[in-house]
């Protein structure tokens, strides 16, 4: 914030009123994410860019097609995961988490608290309630490498202690839920309604370009030094299938 603070004073005064939408230590623990991003959304733009200068109708089939199509395959993922099978990606943080913890030591307390000392700082934490000190166990839903340490000390299982969120059943049922197939617009039932047609088309301000396009073989060479045009031209001459005049 005081580097923020030498740029723009008044930044640091709007970050100050609206913490819940930068700061991790202010998001809900109940949403189990510690990343709030708009990466979903420009994702979906990536994704719908080829059909995005079609007509609406066309533009809404194309879309409603990418997502059936990254529905059906999370969905047969899904079916083959266990109910306590972590995701890909909870067990990848899980691994990283687990190699960091290594470099953590463990002094245990009564009442299901611990203390885990990394380099000079120490975090309390319990195991019952799923906290760290640190604070990333409660925003994120998977232990962090503090917490870890807790559970390899005690020679627990650490995918006990990962979130419902991350595992395979929550998984199921976020792709459970499908898109269906729409038919195709002839074998919709007619109704009585006025044909809607495009607006007029209307000529744009200033002169039309010309249609017709310039050939390859035509340079502008006034940018080109004296040599490098007469040796293109004695290119040219040679690699027309018949013979051109020159007009000096």
């Amino acid at each position: 914030m005081e580097k923020i603070a030498k740029i723009d004073p008044k930044v640091v005064d709007y970050l100050s009123q609206v913490p819940k939408q930068w700061s991790r230590h202010k998001f809900e623990p109940q949403v189990v994410c510690d990343h709030n991003t708009t990466n979903f959304v420009e994702s979906f733009n990536a994704c719908t860019k080829p059909f995005r200068d079609m007509p609406v109708y066309t533009l809404m089939e194309e879309a409603g097609s990418w997502c059936m199509k990254k529905i059906g395959s999370r969905f047969g993922k899904a079916i083959e995961m266990g109910p306590n099978q972590l995701t890909e990606y909870a067990a990848g943080v899980l691994e990283e988490r687990s190699q960091q913890s290594r470099f953590c030591s463990v002094t245990a307390d009564v009442g299901g608290e611990y203390e885990v000392k990394e380099g000079a700082v120490k975090y309390p934490i319990r195991l019952d309630a799923r906290t760290c000190g640190c604070g990333v166990w409660q925003i994120s839903g998977i232990p962090c490498r503090h917490g870890l340490r807790v559970i390899y000390h005690q020679r627990l299982e650490a995918t006990d202690f990962v979130s419902h969120y991350f595992k395979g059943q929550a998984y199921k049922l976020t792709y459970s839920e499908h898109m269906h197939p729409m038919p195709d617009p002839t074998q919709w039932p007619s109704f009585d309604l006025p044909i809607i047609l495009p607006p007029p088309m209307k000529r744009a301000l200033g002169r039309p370009p010309k249609l017709r396009k310039r050939a390859s073989i035509f340079f502008n060479f006034s940018f080109l030094c004296a040599t490098f045009v007469v040796s293109h031209w004695k290119w040219l001459l040679n690699a027309s299938p018949a013979p051109l005049e020159v007009v000096t």
